[in-house]
């Protein structure tokens, strides 16, 4: 009997047919057949995929006028025990989760399918914001106050971290709930250090009780991001916080990125490529080799506190001023890779000139605020981590679940090359 046809594009029915030991993929990467499995319309937002062993999506649907987010899972056959004893757990606390079989000629083939709250490496500390945390961050007083304010979630990567922001009697702020603990008193000295050399941050909300259950929150600042705004004077404006970044003094407690933990990334990504595009496997793994070897070369000769994951999305834009915000990946390094970083991920947002040096508009109002606060760098350096940052970002178009994930993956790959030749 032949398989019943999906509606896939070519790319996502090759991957489904390729990988034999996860027969419920291709109702995970169709929104159509996930949303019949569902019984609802749903669209797939973004995705974590393990090749040959799982594959977890979330997706959002519109119930009662807003938006909801929830997630659904798939796993090869040794694993469908994990999803069946998820469900058992969730009905036992009154939870969402449900397993369906995917295809009756497959019995094997299940996904299990939840809400956002009932996230498995979420739910236990979601459950502590709605009824401990919400209190402790100034919102509500009590059990149930969470679900009593006005929640909107902005963004949401299944298994990992819930971000939304939330307004009550007047108070708004932005509260992220991760799967780990965080250190209070690391956030804690790295703001107020920051803050010491005049870089422009947010304070925190919160306690130390708060972060041992992965809970983190700010108060909401401004009008957006600045990867909405097409000003350039904002974009100088973060060249200038960046440099007063990159100039304070490291502390003890900042720690670099080794080459070793670099090449485990590039090796990482390399992998994945050759998982979804298996013709893409020999030119992304020279390419690994040209970016190791180049990163190496340039070294860290002066490491600065770098933010480790800069990008315009990390920029809050007011009327006349900006805040840096997400320090998660804060460590010591070279101010290049900051710049780099920001300059790729500008030019995969669509900013994509051709020309020889990495960014666009954007990028080079970063850099005129950037020199005018008396920040320094090599471009050499900053195209090597501009390349890096594409070529690590290359799979981000299919976890993001972009209609032309491959066109997008292969451009990222022929641009990372254009910047080291």
């Amino acid at each position: 009997m032949t398989a019943e046809p999906f509606d896939l594009n070519d790319h996502d029915r090759a991957l489904a047919s390729r990988d034999r030991g996860l027969p419920g993929l291709p109702h995970l990467l169709d929104d159509g057949r996930l949303s019949a499995l569902i019984g609802e319309t749903v669209q797939v937002t973004r995705l974590r995929y393990k090749p040959g062993t799982s594959l977890l999506v979330a997706f959002r649907r519109l119930r009662n006028g807003s938006t909801e987010y929830g997630w659904a899972m798939t796993r090869a056959e040794a694993g469908n025990s994990k999803l069946l004893n998820r469900a058992r757990a969730s009905r036992a606390r009154g939870g969402s989760v449900q397993v369906v079989r995917a295809d009756n000629r497959r019995p094997a083939t299940l996904i299990a399918t939840g809400g956002a709250g009932d996230d498995p490496s979420l739910q236990r500390n979601l459950a502590w914001l709605r009824t401990r945390g919400m209190q402790r961050l100034g919102h509500g007083n009590g059990e149930g106050s969470a679900l009593a304010c006005s929640m909107r979630i902005l963004r949401y990567k299944p298994g990992r971290r819930l971000v939304f922001a939330t307004q009550t009697q007047g108070s708004a702020s932005v509260i992220k709930t991760a799967s780990g603990p965080a250190d209070f008193e690391e956030l804690q000295r790295l703001r107020q250090h920051l803050t010491l050399h005049g870089v422009p941050v947010l304070p925190s909300l919160g306690d130390a009780e708060c972060a041992r259950h992965g809970i983190t929150a700010a108060p909401s600042w401004g009008n957006g991001d600045l990867a909405g705004t097409t000003t350039t004077g904002s974009a100088e404006l973060a060249g200038k916080a960046l440099a007063r970044l990159h100039g304070t003094p490291c502390t003890g407690a900042d720690t670099g990125s080794s080459q070793k933990s670099l090449g485990d990334r590039l090796a990482v990504t390399r992998s994945m490529i050759a998982a979804l595009l298996p013709d893409l496997e020999k030119p992304a793994r020279a390419l690994e080799a040209v970016l190791g070897h180049r990163l190496a070369a340039y070294g860290c000769e002066h490491p600065a506190v770098i933010h480790g994951d800069f990008s315009a999305d990390q920029v809050l834009v007011g009327e006349s001023e900006i805040r840096l915000i997400d320090f998660d990946r804060v460590s010591t390094g070279p101010a290049e890779a900051d710049l780099g970083s920001f300059a790729a991920v500008e030019e995969s947002a669509g900013a994509r000139p051709g020309t020889p040096h990495a960014g666009g508009p954007k990028t080079a109002g970063l850099t005129r605020g950037y020199l005018h606060q008396g920040g320094q760098f090599s471009q050499d350096a900053v195209d090597a981590w501009a390349a890096y940052r594409l070529f690590t970002g290359s799979v981000d178009p299919f976890r993001d679940r972009s209609p032309a994930w491959a066109d997008e993956l292969n451009w990222h790959l022929r641009r990372a090359q254009e910047l080291i030749p």
